[in-house]
């Protein structure tokens, strides 16, 4: 038998890919690739803007800070983050057309009105601040010309702190010319310094509430001192400034109350009870209705007295409101 030739299979030889769907695989690639290097650049963009805000947010709220003005900082962070406002200049320009920025500086509303250049904010809080020092070296009271509504008015009217020293000396100056018996009725009652003295005669206005409760105290005090000798308590000193006794008031009262000391008093031979220094006060200038019967009384019964022959003298028998 003749041998058998055996024929193999040939080998499978691959296509080649058309040409067109390379193209096309390259393009895809490369518009992947631009695609990755756009989307990577959009994200260092977006990270630039974030830090560009977050900077400019930073410095203009250290800036508002420094000028008392934190309440804006939402203000602020709605232009930067939400209007995306960066520049410096357009973000203070917005912010000094703000309510609150104007009142912080309204000092410099007070001079435009006036024809006096506006001071930038730096030079107005370095007023502020040499005002604030001139006051506490003064030996002024802490709480008194020392935030920047007190200084409103200073600024607005071009003061300089060479002659706000002169206005501080004049208010110890009125304290050294001021009523003595009221400076020591001060001093006796609050413990009260020629500093805080000084303040109150500088700007009563801007004094304390307390201060100048404590100013009509002492005056009425001191009429006490000089008119009958007496020398009422805070208290009592008190409660007549606050049922509206004013100096004249204080010098009429305790005059009645010094001339009418006999009535007041025991008579010589009699067991009564004297009317206290304090029912005189009350009773006299009507802070005390039970005081001024007692010495209404007092008086019906020397009248009495003196109609029966007795000794009691005739001008002690009036006292100022009770008669």
């Amino acid at each position: 038998m003749a041998d058998e030739t055996v024929v193999s299979n040939p080998q499978t030889v691959p296509e080649e890919e058309p040409a067109a769907d390379i193209n096309s695989q390259l393009l895809a690639n490369q518009q992947a690739f631009f695609q990755r290097q756009e989307a990577a650049a959009a994200a260092q963009r977006e990270e630039q803007l974030r830090v560009e805000r977050r900077s400019a947010f930073d410095i203009i709220s250290r800036t508002l800070d420094n000028y008392g003005l934190g309440e804006l900082s939402g203000f602020v962070q709605d232009m930067v983050f939400n209007r995306n406002i960066l520049d410096q200049n357009i973000l203070i320009g917005e912010l000094r057309e703000h309510p609150a920025y104007k009142r912080r500086f309204a000092g410099n509303e007070q001079r435009r009105k006036a024809g006096l250049n506006a001071l930038s904010e730096g030079e107005y809080i370095a007023l502020e601040t040499a005002y604030a020092q001139l006051m506490r070296q003064s030996g002024l009271p802490a709480g008194f010309y020392d935030s920047s509504d007190d200084f409103t008015n200073l600024i607005g009217g071009n003061v300089s702190v060479g002659e706000l020293s002169e206005r501080i000396n004049q208010g110890y100056e009125a304290v050294r010319n001021a009523d003595p018996e009221v400076v020591d009725e001060m001093r006796r009652l609050y413990n009260i310094g020629e500093g805080e003295l000084a303040a109150y005669f500088l700007d009563p206005d801007r004094a304390t509430p307390t201060l100048i409760q404590q100013a009509r105290a002492a005056q009425v005090a001191g009429q006490g001192v000089r008119q009958a000798g007496y020398q009422i308590t805070a208290a009592q000193a008190e409660e007549l400034a606050r049922a509206g006794i004013g100096t004249e008031e204080a010098r009429a009262g305790f005059q009645a109350i010094a001339s009418a000391q006999e009535l007041f008093g025991a008579l010589p031979g009699q067991t009564g009870e004297m009317i206290t220094a304090e029912e005189q006060v009350a009773g006299v200038f009507g802070t005390s209705a039970a005081a001024q019967q007692r010495i209404r009384q007092r008086t019906r019964e020397r009248l009495a007295e003196f109609e029966a022959g007795g000794g009691f003298a005739a001008q002690g028998s009036q006292v100022t409101g009770l008669t």
